[in-house]
């Protein structure tokens, strides 16, 4: 009897370990999140991802991060509010203005850039050579309520202001239409996103004619966001929190560290620019334009969102609360 009763006490002390065992390894088991990236290139969203992988900033942070590459805007929208993804990084504040407005469960988690990071161009032999020059000249942009169009408006009125004849706005669409509309005169003045042209800026074909932080009127606007799916940061909130102090970190890492980090871009991203190139990206980027925080010009957003019929009507405070939650950040 007392053997058989010995038998019951190492059965249950080897049924508690187990657990003890089992309970440690749940807890220590990496917390998954699929994170939605508008551009498999773009310096800010896509090179933070490569050096937190590279670097095992996720991994120090108990997550196992699945990064999907989309065309931004919409698709990662779409993503985020059906649930198949749970982070979208750097999509325009007027497409996550527009979700939310009709009742999509996002929120804004952090700021991806304030002031603007394209810049725009010329043709190395063109006559153009100072912002005064673009008065009647053809500027382009990618398509209505983008950012980039935002900038070439504030441009506009930037030379308007110098009392001189406004350029004229031109829609172009992406990096490669507008490079060639440039080419065949259908605009004087192109634009560009590091490192994207500067390789020709580099040999001469193209020369840098207005760099993002020359556009006054949007150094105080953040232009695009990082947006959480609300359902699951409101179950996983500290699942987010490491996220975001993982990509802080990743930020850090490569504003400091341009070298290395240039080497982790190219080979991961697959670029086929020479590494010189490559490293004048860091030229058109100050640190505190990647701050996380704060959101700035969240009015004048909601105003142009409005103006461009993103939103019916601008939104109250109590919403924007509701939609901007910064409790996530480090």
């Amino acid at each position: 009897m007392k053997i058989h009763r010995l038998g019951i006490w190492a059965l249950l002390a080897l049924a508690a370990s187990l657990l003890v065992v089992s309970s440690s390894w749940a807890a220590a088991a990496p917390r998954k999140i699929v994170l939605v990236v508008p551009h498999r290139v773009f310096f800010t969203v896509a090179l933070p991802v490569y050096v937190a992988q590279e670097k095992g900033f996720y991994k120090e942070g108990g997550l196992e991060v699945d990064a999907v590459f989309t065309k931004g805007g919409g698709e990662n929208v779409q993503a985020v509010v059906s649930g198949d993804a749970q982070i979208g990084l750097g999509t325009g504040f007027f497409a996550v203005l527009s979700a939310f407005e009709k009742g999509a469960p996002v929120k804004i988690a952090a700021g991806e850039i304030t002031g603007m990071d394209a810049f725009w161009y010329v043709l190395g032999n063109s006559s153009i050579r100072r912002l005064e020059d673009l008065a009647g000249k053809k500027i382009a942009f990618s398509r209505a309520g983008s950012s980039s169009h935002m900038a070439v408006l504030a441009i506009v009125d930037q030379v308007k202001a110098k009392g001189l004849q406004p350029p004229e706005p031109v829609s172009l669409g992406g990096l490669p239409d507008t490079f060639t509309g440039v080419r065949t005169g259908q605009a004087d003045v192109g634009w560009s996103v590091p490192p994207f042209m500067l390789d020709r800026v580099e040999k001469g074909e193209l020369r840098v004619l207005v760099r993002g932080p020359e556009i006054e009127a949007l150094n105080a606007i953040t232009m695009r966001v990082h947006f959480v799916n609300a359902d699951f940061a409101a179950k996983q909130p500290e699942a987010v929190r490491a996220f975001f102090r993982a990509h802080q970190k990743a930020v850090e890492f490569m504003m400091d560290r341009p070298q290395e980090s240039a080497k982790i871009w190219i080979r991961k991203a697959e670029l086929k620019f020479p590494e010189s190139a490559v490293l004048k990206t860091w030229e058109f980027y100050r640190k505190p334009q990647l701050a996380l925080k704060p959101i700035r010009g969240i009015q004048t957003n909601i105003d142009e969102a409005v103006k461009f019929k993103f939103l019916k009507e601008p939104l109250g405070k109590a919403q924007i609360d509701r939609l901007i939650d910064l409790s996530f950040l480090p």
